[in-house]
């Protein structure tokens, strides 16, 4: 893999890599780009899908190979400023202005006794996850930095982070942030000359977000109460009732106006698609009447007419953010309202919460494949695209054609891991198809779950592609197994439930999409993965329904060209989370019966490392017995 990759940099070309678990991927690209930058005096943009995969590369791949190679070379974390704490924001006069609560007043005395102590200033070293309304009013922001007239600015932990960055040979980000940077028009990142995008599989879903528009109810009323709430007389306002009593006075009329546009507007919205929890097409222009349009621009006009009297560039720099920020929600709007782009879908979700319904408005292109082509492909040369699940088929056509790649080097290698000796693949018989008598299948899938258990007592994970039913299973068994540590995704952040499963032997774990990749559990802690379902994505999700009806328009067959395809590599992703090192070991289950009734099921068995069958649960016991020489 190395070698394909120093030979991508040497002829300039882009190259997609497969490399199976055990491969060592990161020490097999680092190490060329590493000979590439330094003797180059070049950058080379590392970018990942999850913070696990960032951490190991900062906190472990790359000290090593700073300390082996005897190469000098700088290499740095990437974040979005958001993550940095600004020194300025935090000691304004008015800080303490913006917060009703004693929760809040004391997440602010503990971020400012850690601010004098951290060398980072990185959200994520704080010994507590802050409240949002916290630490959005101390964070840095683009639109609020003073630069180089900033009174903190040989302090700045975003400068220092900056500086680094431009001092360093390798910047290791998230594909989050690269999109953000493509979005900006490269106002985010460093100049470099090379991407390597490892966990590449998540490139498409992560591109179209962040090449896409969103705006939400929520997200409103925030910007509303930040600018002024009456409620609780805090915001942007009180800074500044001292300088015009009858400019305020407009501004909160304005803004009393923009609140019943809001409320009239989303009611509109209710009216049209109820209160539960969904997500719905917006399939014609105009649903409701833009009554936002109009007041936005007024708030925006009046908050503007501040800057005739105040003095402070600071104070200037905080009112035209605010203003910026309710044209861009009127643009918002009218842009998903009018459809302004024909290649774009448009859809609601919406997301019942304890005291109100959250109702978030989406636009997003259809195909990012040109997009990708003309921003990223077309400009940079290499980028390396790699991770564990890239073909289908063993080809890799269908990722090539969802990213638009013309023209690359392939290389596609299995794992050194022996997986015949160390997984068991086990199929039950006799399970109904779920798209038939799906209540059938979710009963009998219940009752092999419940063998299972009763066999290993925990160390698994169970896998599913819909809430409803993980949830409707973990109920089931909540109530049958009382001396297993049952954890279920979204009842505590990811993280505890990750921390909570490796210390406790007798845990069962259910998740659904988030475990299904970027996991990492090696040992003895996770001997079982049971995937519910084949993970096809859901046809009337409307980014994936807007797919498959332009597919459909080519006289393609959009679930053997997208669907399928798409799911066999969650699904060797989701498998994937067994085996992570040469002595892990242990069973995958598969419930769903189409892998053996239906044509397709094949090429998902094939997509799998060769290992044992078996239809039947007793082999499991045997197997773990066999493996380790112990009594279960």
């Amino acid at each position: 893999m190395s070698e394909a990759i120093d030979e991508a940099i040497k002829l300039n070309k882009h190259l997609v890599v497969e490399a199976g678990t055990g491969v060592g991927k990161s020490l097999a690209y680092l190490i060329p780009f590493i000979i590439y930058t330094a003797g180059n005096n070049k950058k080379v943009i590392i970018s990942t899908y999850t913070k696990t995969l960032q951490n190991q590369l900062c906190s472990k791949d790359l000290p090593f190979l700073k300390r082996s190679l005897g190469i000098e070379f700088n290499y740095a974390l990437c974040l979005g400023s958001e993550n940095y704490l600004c020194l300025r924001r935090l000691n304004g006069k008015n800080i303490y202005d913006l917060f009703d609560s004693d929760a809040q007043f004391s997440e602010m005395e503990k971020i400012f006794n850690w601010s004098s102590k951290t060398k980072s200033g990185i959200k994520s070293d704080l010994d507590f996850i802050p409240r949002s309304g916290v630490w959005n009013n101390v964070c840095r922001e683009p639109d609020l930095c003073l630069g180089k007239k900033c009174s903190f600015k040989d302090d700045c932990f975003y400068r220092k982070a900056k500086n680094m960055e431009r001092k360093s040979h390798i910047l290791v980000t998230n594909h989050s942030l690269f999109f953000t940077n493509i979005a900006s028009g490269g106002q985010v990142l460093p100049n470099f000359h090379a991407v390597v995008f490892d966990e590449a599989q998540t490139l498409e879903k992560v591109a179209t977000s962040y090449l896409g528009i969103e705006l939400s109810n929520t997200k409103i009323k925030y910007l509303f109460d930040s600018i002024y709430n009456p409620r609780t007389n805090k915001g942007l306002l009180t800074k500044f009732n001292s300088l015009n009593r009858r400019t305020i006075k407009d501004i909160k009329e304005c803004l009393t106006e923009s609140e019943q546009a809001s409320q009239n507007f989303f009611q509109g919205i209710r009216q049209m698609f109820g209160a539960e929890n969904d997500a719905k097409r917006i399939r014609t222009k105009n649903i409701v009447f833009n009554y936002l349009e109009e007041p936005l621009k007024r708030l925006a006009g009046s908050l503007s007419e501040l800057l005739d009297y105040v003095k402070d560039e600071e104070d200037e720099l905080l009112i035209k953010s605010y203003a910026k920020r309710c044209v861009d929600i009127s643009k918002a709007v009218s842009f998903i309202l009018n459809h302004e782009k024909d290649d774009y879908v448009y859809w609601i979700e919406i997301s019942k919460r304890k005291r109100a319904v959250k109702y978030s408005l989406f636009a997003a292109p259809i195909e990012i494949a040109e997009e990708l082509d003309k921003q990223l492909f077309s400009e940079i040369k290499p980028v390396i695209l790699t991770s564990a699940t890239l073909s289908t088929n063993n080809n890799f056509g269908f990722i090539k054609k969802r990213l638009g790649i013309k023209d690359c080097n392939e290389l596609l290698l299995g794992s050194p891991f022996d997986y015949e000796k160390n997984v068991l693949l086990y199929i039950p018989k006799k399970i109904e198809d779920p798209n038939h008598k799906f209540e059938v299948f979710q009963k009998q899938v219940l009752e092999h779950i419940k063998k299972i258990i009763d066999i290993m007592k925990g160390r698994i994970f169970i896998l599913f592609t819909s809430y409803k039913m993980l949830n409707t299973i973990f109920n089931d068994l909540i109530l049958s197994y009382k001396d297993i540590n049952l954890l279920r995704q979204g009842d505590k952040p990811r993280y505890e439930l990750l921390a909570n499963f490796k210390e406790n032997k007798n845990s069962v774990l259910l998740g659904t999409t988030t475990f299904w990749q970027g996991i990492d559990v090696p040992g003895k802690a996770l001997e079982c993965v049971i995937i519910t379902k084949l993970p096809f994505s859901v046809p009337d999700d409307p980014i994936t329904e807007a797919k498959m009806e332009l597919i459909e328009s080519r006289n393609e067959n959009p679930f053997i060209t997208y669907q399928v395809p798409q799911a066999i590599m969650m699904f060797k992703q989701g498998c994937g989370r067994l085996i992570r090192n040469k002595s892990d070991r242990g069973i995958v289950g598969i419930l769903d019966p189409r892998i053996k009734t239906r044509y397709y099921g094949k090429s998902f068995i094939n997509a799998l490392p060769k290992c044992r069958h078996t239809f039947d649960v007793n082999e499991i016991k045997d197997f773990l017995e066999k493996s380790y020489s112990v009594k279960i």
